[in-house]
C-alpha cells in the first residue's frame, strides 16, 4: 500500500479541492486513494459524485488520521478537527461533512425565510454577585470588576473571567457568585482555587467567592467543561438536578446538564471521576461517558467529540433529530416546532457553530430531514 503522511493527504486533498492539484499530484493521490479498503470504483476525476468523492476522501484521511495519531492529551484541539478546517475552506462552505442513517429525498420548503440569523457572538456572560448586583461581562471593562470580601474579581484581555482570592479558607465568607451564559453565549471563568471552567450556552454555575471547609462545591446546570485544580485536602465537587454529583480531585472533564435532556451526560478526558446518583456511585476512568437518569450507565466514546462546542462545532454521532435541535434551539435562540410525527432521521457529522442559521438548516436538510425558518422559529415536517 502506498503510504503518505497525514500532513501530506491534508496538502494533496486541499489542492485537488481547490482544483489546483498538479499531474504529478494527481497521480500520487490517485495511486493512494485506490489502494484504500472498501473503494468500489476507479477514483478518477469525473468517475463519480463530487460530493461522494469528497465525503470518501474525507472518510480515508480521518483513518489515516487515527492510525497516525500520537497520544496526546484528549482536550487539546483533535486533528480530525483541523481536518474539518481545511475541507471547509477547500468546500467554501462552514461544514465538511453530514450523512444520515434514514435519509429521503426532500425538496427546498417554500416558506423559508430570507432573513439571516446570524451566529451569535459567543464570548457573553452575566456574573451575578452575593449581593445581587449583575455585571455583564461582554461590556465589562478589563482589569478589575469587583470585589467579594478579599476576592478580586477581574477580567482579562481576551475575556475571561478570574477570581483571586487573599483570603484563607477559613476566612473566607459564605458568598455565592453565579456566572450565567445566554442562547448563543460561551464563557471561561478561573474559580477562586484555580480551577477553570468553560461554559456552554444556556448554563449557569453557582460558587463561593472563596472555597471553605472540607469540599470544593460547584452547582450546575447546563453544559461545562472542567479542569480542575489538585488539592488532595479538599475535593471538587460538582452538584447537579435530581442529586446527581461528581467527585473529584483533579481532572478534565465535560458535564452536559440541561433540564429538557433525557439524561446528565459526564464524559471524562483525564484523570478519574466519582459520579454519584442517589446512592449509586461509579468510577470513571478516561474515554468513557456517564449516562446518568435513575440509573449510571458507562459507555466507551471519542471523548473530544464532547467538548466539539469548545472548538466551534456541532457535533453527532448517530444523534436523533431532537437532540441536534435542542442543540441549535441553546445556540441560535429560536424555538422548534413539529408538524405530524418527529422525523426519525438520525445525524452524523461536524457543522460550525460560526455558521448562520439558514446555513446550517440547509445542511441538516441534506440528510432527507424537512425543515422551514420562519422568524425565530422552525418548523420540522414529517415526509
Amino acid at each position: 500500500m502506498l503510504n503518505l503522511s497525514f500532513e501530506k493527504l491534508q496538502e494533496l486533498s486541499d489542492k485537488w479541492l481547490k482544483g489546483t492539484i498538479t499531474a504529478e499530484e494527481l497521480e500520487l493521490l490517485e495511486g493512494w486513494y485506490n489502494r484504500q479498503p472498501d473503494v468500489d470504483i476507479n477514483w478518477q476525476a469525473g468517475d463519480a459524485d463530487e460530493e461522494q468523492l469528497r465525503e470518501r476522501l474525507l472518510y480515508h484521511i480521518t483513518q489515516v488520521q487515527k492510525a497516525e495519531a500520537p497520544v496526546r492529551p484528549l482536550y487539546k484541539r483533535p486533528m480530525v478537527y483541523q481536518v474539518a478546517a481545511i475541507l471547509a475552506l477547500a468546500f467554501g462552505a462552514t461544514f465538511y461533512y453530514i450523512s444520515a442513517i434514514k435519509s429521503k429525498p426532500v425538496a427546498a420548503v417554500d416558506a423559508l425565510t430570507k432573513a439571516e440569523i446570524k451566529a451569535p457572538n459567543p464570548n457573553q456572560a452575566v456574573l451575578t454577585l452575593a449581593n445581587g448586583k449583575k455585571v455583564v461581562l461582554d461590556n465589562a471593562g478589563n482589569g478589575l470588576i469587583a470585589k467579594q470580601g478579599n476576592t478580586q474579581i477581574s477580567k482579562t484581555q481576551d475575556g475571561k473571567v478570574i477570581y483571586n482570592s487573599g483570603q484563607t479558607a477559613a476566612e473566607a465568607p459564605p458568598e455565592l457568585n453565579t456566572i450565567s451564559t445566554p442562547a448563543g453565549g460561551k464563557y471561561q471563568i478561573t474559580l477562586p482555587d484555580g480551577s477553570k471552567v468553560w461554559l456552554n450556552a444556556l448554563t449557569a454555575l453557582k460558587f463561593p467567592a472563596a472555597f471553605k471547609g472540607k469540599e470544593r462545591i460547584v452547582e450546575l446546570d447546563g453544559e461545562a467543561y472542567f479542569e480542575v485544580a489538585k488539592n488532595k485536602e479538599m475535593p471538587f465537587k460538582v452538584k447537579m438536578a435530581n442529586n446527581t454529583s461528581i467527585q473529584v480531585l483533579g481532572t478534565h472533564f465535560n458535564i452536559m446538564a440541561y433540564a429538557n435532556e433525557s439524561s446528565i451526560n459526564a464524559t471524562l478526558l483525564e484523570g478519574s471521576i466519582n459520579v454519584q446518583r442517589g446512592s449509586l456511585s461509579k468510577m470513571m476512568v478516561p474515554g468513557q461517558e456517564a449516562r446518568i437518569t435513575d440509573q449510571i450507565n458507562l459507555r466507551e466514546v471519542n471523548a473530544e467529540e464532547a467538548v466539539a462546542w469548545m472548538n466551534g462545532l456541532f457535533s453527532f454521532d448517530k444523534t436523533d433529530i431532537r437532540t441536534v435541535l435542542r442543540q441549535i434551539e441553546r445556540w441560535y435562540s429560536v424555538e422548534v416546532e413539529y408538524e405530524g410525527a418527529v422525523p426519525d432521521n438520525q445525524i452524523t457529522g461536524y457543522i460550525s457553530r460560526s455558521s448562520n442559521l439558514p446555513e446550517v438548516i440547509k445542511m441538516l436538510e441534506l440528510s432527507g430531514v424537512k425543515i422551514g425558518i420562519y422568524g425565530k422559529k422552525i418548523k420540522v415536517f414529517n415526509n
